[in-house]
């Protein structure tokens, strides 16, 4: 899997599969994190970042105090 950095932004070029995966994994991830909301919506926000510019996605609304 193709890996660059520039700066402060990495560019990972990865098959859709993969791609799947991990947003399977992250939703895994989110889900087991429940009892912390904290940390369940860093996983939700990182979800939508990742999803910028994906036009078959809809970002999850992050309450105010978790954002």
């Amino acid at each position: 899997m193709p890996w660059k950095q520039e700066g402060e932004t990495v560019t990972l070029t990865m098959p859709v599969a993969d791609w799947e995966l991990m947003l399977v994994m992250l939703g895994w991830a989110s889900t087991l994190s429940r009892n912390n909301q904290r940390t369940f919506w860093r996983c939700i926000a990182l979800v939508n970042r990742i999803n910028i510019g994906n036009p078959d996605f809809t970002p999850y609304e992050i309450p105010e105090e978790y954002r």
